[in-house]
């Protein structure tokens, strides 16, 4: 009825303009002005039949939209935009529905131009108002994201403790607009999606009542000068409720398409330096290359993350844009050349583009000649170049292979046959194509003299020097991938063209960008780094980027000024969904890119923010991360980063354990460091295929940073405890099995899985190591010629706990009786100094634990992960082993009033303690003290960058950055002392000297949620699964009969063992249950 009403309405209006038009192409005219907007493409010739049924012969009057159209000509040139005929028919439609409904939404995809239909449409009624026409008023807009504020910051809420009411933003700007006299139309344009938590509180508005209730109580009547304007991409989420009471339109992307778009860039971004020739040289190309590159990808390929052909162009025309730069660098006196990519490359990975002969007037001289070859050879190269790595940047790794062989093909089409033949126009030489051999991804234009050349990425790669000095942990292996991202974030950040990068965790997205981060001149840039999880909210993401600005006047917020704020938000997409599918901490970002400013949460103004810049990256939906709209996700150039292969990984990791074994290491050993790396490949390779997560495995996962941890326990030898000879080199085989055991294995639940793991490693010793298990671990055998099952390698242990010197070495257990004495000669002096003694007994089990745990706080930035059920001796272990290791424990103490401020208070005392006074310190938290969620994003920021955004008050921070000032001094008077290096340097310490120990159960759903929720638990955590086996119950029981004579003590066995049994049979029953829940669900 809605609806009928509003054809009615529509229809009124139009009798009133035309009396003397009939009444049935009226009709006609308001039916169509009511519904064709909303219908998409295909059913628009159906509406059309079914209109030709009911209206026979009646031709439809045509309104007298001339000036209209005049207008929004002449703003859509203004704003750069193309007047696209299907796009003017929309922004009228818009207009039509202002005039009959109130309410109205401007639905569709990102990049089909909704945000700029109103835009132009309300700067072209300012214009008729100025010129007295149509008797049309000036417009004055609000844009309101009402998913990027709570549902109190929007509407309006009462103090919790003094109960006064305080006005949201919808309600001031509501209020404003209502209280407005003047004829101006005023709008408000809620900028995002629709569902049912915020716009059921707007049915009251939406109908014919236009009145806005507040839960204070007051109501707000709406003029007939206002209208609510609603952008969301779909209605997924509306109710039909709210879709009734609003007219729509809906506008397609693929109906404008990207030749608008180009014409636009063409118009008004391409460089004036270059001629008309090789303007029209860039017309062609895209017309050749372009629309079948799109149309494959779109159909034969498969994405990260999927991306409309409108943002495949967009981030195309962005990236040419940003290469064009360098044409007009080409003929300045004193030009430098490309020293990052160039100065270095060998000759033999360059092939050189000969010159396009472009058609010059005959005054010009040779010199002038060359260089307009040159730019021409830059536009052709660079325009390839643009497109594989816009249009084909977020393939995975068999889709490049079949897009590298679709565009080679493409790119040699010649002839009328052809379906995509080159234009007879476009000459040149193919030089200037991407050479053969490799992938199209493998090569980059590079500029060196007069004249292009074409390079593989490989060339420019640089062998690192690694010295005696260097923290191997900090360490950045220069790779293919690392040049890659370099590369583009040099062309495409420092243009200030948001950047992200997606790939698997491990491919070093993180670290790569914050190294190029810190390399920036401190005098113009300012990073900010963001590390999302589930729990992130908005007004958290809001806090820590203003916590950077400064306020530069009123309303305007920036960085200092001359400087950018570079804001790097890692893990984009790990913000968990709402009920209906938003995240508010995307959206508030959103609202920042879109429109330049936030709402000041407390009286609700407006705060401009200027000199931002964004870089982000994230890992592949799926597995606790989400997919991001494509409204947020369309401003980004995306650039794809696959798993590293064989050859990439030894280029990583080779280098550090060759430079390792040539620290002293008898030659004979050397070979180790290749033959190392490539068994912990295959190794990793085979967990992978193996072991795969389940409900009940949730934590299996593996990715680059377990190898990482592998070669670093490697690095913990040293050649004084290495013997020569036969010995020596089964020595060094033992410790990497004991490094892969203890990255791999000790994260194993059941047996199967473990004896599983074992083949794999017996298998991989023989085929590199050339080792058999009965010779190398003969010594852990109780009879000679037993065969070495798994239960024997659980005696091999390397640790520093033997050691007598002061600098204790990392060698292995040869005497467990003699480590047993040693962990109870600790035990005692734990007890003798802590006010809470343990009483533990030192068997087999303990020893291990401890014994892992060692090892982990050894590591620089060594984290653990234990996972066991209550009273298996997580924390018995661990703080006996934070006392063998001479480190302080910390843990917080959970009362009753203890709240998030409490939490903040303890956690800015420890990392002072290990950031300012350098105390090792190990923080053990157990499942059992998370009170509130948000305990656990900190933790999680911790782990994954050491620090907790907005945690010190300003007097904390700066009392912290003179303490780092003068231990800087210290060290090195010549350091820079900048405040921000300064603070850098508290959180490098922070990393280097905080340890984190995670005791958990795996009981439950909130263990597995909690790991999807929180990547950095499995990805910089080392995982220990504490599994009580029953000769360990066995073996305590019998302890224990002997220190307390117990008479009756198999009474006593017996029934742990029955209490032992029914645990765990009821523990597999209720997986079971669980997992049979899902497949039937």
């Amino acid at each position: 009825m809605r609806a009928v009403k509003s054809v009615l309405t529509a229809a009124g209006n139009l009798k009133l303009k035309y009396p003397d038009e009939q009444e049935d192409k009226l009709l006609l005219k308001s039916i169509v002005d009511v519904n064709l907007p909303k219908f998409l493409s295909p059913d628009i010739p159906l509406f059309e039949g079914i209109l030709s049924d009911l209206f026979p012969g009646v031709v439809q009057p045509k309104p007298d939209y001339h000036s209209l159209e005049e207008a929004l000509c002449e703003c859509l040139e203004k704003n750069r935009l193309q007047n696209v005929p299907w796009y003017i028919e929309k922004i009228i439609q818009i207009y039509d529905m202002i005039l009959v409904r109130h309410g109205l939404m401007i639905v569709g995809d990102p990049i089909g131009g909704k945000t700029q239909a109103f835009k132009v449409l309300s700067q072209s009624l300012a214009l008729l108002a100025k010129d007295g026409v149509m008797e049309e008023n000036d417009v004055r807009y609000s844009i309101i994201n009402p998913k990027a504020i709570t549902m109190g910051q929007l509407y309006g809420r009462f103090d919790p403790i003094s109960h006064e009411w305080s006005d949201g933003v919808l309600a001031n700007t509501f209020r404003e607009h209502a209280s407005d006299r003047s004829a101006s139309r005023k709008w408000i344009i809620f900028d995002g999606p629709v569902d049912a938590v915020w716009i059921e509180n707007m049915n009251t508005v939406l109908d014919d009542n236009k009145k806005l209730c507040l839960m204070s109580g007051e109501i707000i009547q709406m003029t007939n000068k206002q209208n609510m304007i609603f952008e969301p991409q779909d209605l997924e989420q509306a109710s039909p409720a709210t879709v009734s009471r609003c007219g729509m339109i809906y506008m397609e992307p693929q109906l404008l398409g990207p030749e608008p778009l180009i014409k636009s860039w063409r118009d008004h971004c391409v460089p004036d330096i270059l001629n008309e020739q090789q303007k029209e040289t860039i017309r062609l190309l895209f017309d050749w290359l372009l629309p079948p590159s799109l149309s494959y990808v779109s159909k034969n390929c498969k994405h990260f993350v999927s991306c409309h052909p409108m943002h495949l162009t967009m981030s195309m025309l962005k990236l040419y844009g940003c290469l064009l730069e360098e044409v007009k660098e080409i003929g300045k006196e004193d030009e430098e050349d490309d020293e990052d990519y160039a100065d270095d490359v060998d000759d033999d990975n360059l092939d050189s583009a000969p010159p396009v002969s472009t058609p010059v007037p005959a005054s010009t001289s040779m010199s002038d000649q060359k260089i307009i070859d040159e730019r021409t050879n830059m536009v052709i190269a660079q325009f390839i170049f643009s497109l594989v790595w816009s249009v084909g940047a977020t393939l995975d790794g068999p889709s490049r292979i079949k897009f590298d062989e679709f565009f080679r093909n493409l790119c040699e089409m010649e002839g009328s046959q052809a379906s995509h033949p080159r234009p007879v126009e476009l000459k040149f030489p193919k030089g200037l194509l991407i050479p053969k051999r490799g992938l199209v991804y493998d090569h980059v234009f590079l500029r060196k003299n007069l004249g292009g050349m074409w390079c593989t990425w490989q060339s420019l790669v640089k062998p690192i020097n690694i010295s005696d000095q260097t923290k191997v942990n900090e360490l950045i292996i220069n790779t293919v991938e690392t040049e890659k991202q370099m590369y583009f974030l040099k062309k495409l950040l420092l243009l200030e063209q948001p950047l992200l990068f997606v790939g698997p965790t491990g491919t070093g997205k993180s670290a790569i960008t914050n190294a190029f981060l810190l390399q920036l001149p401190k005098e113009k840039y300012i990073p900010n780094n963001v590390s999302f999880s589930a729990q992130t909210s908005a007004n958290q993401t809001q806090d820590i980027i203003f916590s950077k600005l400064d306020r530069r006047r009123r309303g305007v917020y920036g960085p200092p000024v001359g400087k950018k704020l570079v804001v790097f938000v890692d893990d984009l997409n790990m913000p968990a969904k709402e009920k209906y599918g938003a995240q508010p901490p995307i959206e508030i970002l959103r609202q920042w890119i879109d429109h330049h400013y936030w709402f000041d949460r407390k009286d609700t103004s407006v705060l401009e923010l200027v000199d931002i810049l964004m870089v982000a990256a994230m890992g592949p939906p799926g597995g606790g991360r989400n997919s991001i709209t494509p409204r947020f996700m369309r401003h980004f150039n995306i650039i794809s980063i696959d798993s590293f292969d064989e050859e990439t990984m030894r280029n990583i990791f080779n280098p550090i354990c060759d430079w390792h074994f040539n620290q002293g290491f008898d030659a004979s050993l050397k070979r180790y460091s290749r033959i190392s790396v490539s068994a912990t490949m295959e190794i990793f390779q085979k967990a992978i295929s193996n072991f795969l997560p389940t409900p009940s495995k949730s934590h299996y996962l593996f990715n680059l940073r377990d190898f990482a941890r592998v070669v670093q326990g490697l690095l913990l030898i040293r050649p004084d405890v290495i013997p020569e000879g036969t010995a020596g080199n089964q020595k060094i085989t033992r410790l990497w099995i004991h490094e892969v055991y203890r990255v791999f294995y000790d994260r194993l639940v059941d047996d199967a899985d473990r004896e599983n793991f074992f083949q794999i490693c017996q298998a991989v010793v023989s085929t590199h190591f050339k080792e058999k298990f009965s010779n190398l671990f003969s010594h852990l055998l109780s009879e000679p010629g037993q065969p070495v099952t798994d239960d024997h390698l659980r005696s091999l242990m390397f640790g520093d706990y033997l050691s007598e010197e002061e600098s204790k070495m990392y060698n292995e257990v040869e005497n467990l009786h003699q480590l047993q004495e040693v962990i109870e000669t600790s035990l005692e002096e734990f007890n003798a100094l802590s006010k809470t003694p343990m009483d533990l007994v030192m068997f087999r089990f303990a020893i291990e634990h401890i014994s892992r745990i060692c090892r982990v706080l050894k590591q620089p930035n060594g984290h653990c992960l234990l996972i066991g059920i209550g009273g298996s001796g997580r924390q018995s272990a661990t703080k006996l082993a934070t006392f063998m290791s001479d480190f302080t424990l910390f843990q917080i103490e959970i009362a009753k009033n203890y709240g998030m401020n409490e939490w903040r208070e303890d956690i800015r005392a420890l990392m002072r303690k290990a950031g300012v006074d350098g105390v090792n310190m190990v923080f053990l938290f157990g499942d059992h003290q998370i009170k509130e969620e948000a305990f656990l994003e900190d933790v999680n920021m911790i782990l994954n960058s050491g620090d907790i955004p907005n945690l010190y008050e300003n007097e904390e921070r700066l009392e912290i950055i003179e303490k780092m000032q003068q231990l800087t001094m210290a060290e090195n008077p010549q350091a820079e002392a900048t405040p921000l290096s300064m603070y850098n340097k508290f959180i490098e310490r922070v990393r280097r000297y905080l340890h984190v120990v995670l005791a958990f159960s795996p009981i439950g759903d909130a263990f597995r949620n909690r790991l999807r929720m929180f990547p950095s638990l499995i990805n910089c955590c080392t995982i220990d699964w504490f599994k009580v086996r029953l000769s360990t119950i066995l073996f305590c029981l019998s302890i224990f009969n002997q220190i307390l004579h117990l008479k009756y003590i198999y009474i006593y066995i017996y029934i742990y063992i029955y209490i032992y049994i029914y645990i765990y049979i009821y523990i597999y029953i209720y997986i079971y249950i669980y997992i049979f829940a899902i497949l039937i669900a």
